[in-house]
């Protein structure tokens, strides 16, 4: 598991039913709201060292989007 996964699993209040992954589609998983956004913001930031807007996260679908963005 990369370690934004790894960091963005362990950091959710309540652990996911499934184990992340690349192609989760994270709005549509129970535990998505504006929480989640928020710690998803904060996990990219800690795993890629910049900031993710919120206009970024609104343009991603799956995680591996989020991760797409901490590449380039």
């Amino acid at each position: 598991m990369s370690p934004f996964l790894l960091e963005l699993q362990s950091s959710l209040p309540t652990p996911p039913a499934q184990p992340l992954s690349p192609e989760t589609r994270f709005r549509e998983q129970p535990w998505w709201d504006s929480l989640a956004a928020l710690i998803v913001m904060a996990s990219f930031q800690n795993t890629y060292g910049r900031q993710l807007t919120a206009d970024q996260l609104r343009s991603c679908v799956t995680l591996a989007d989020v991760m797409l963005l901490g590449q380039n």
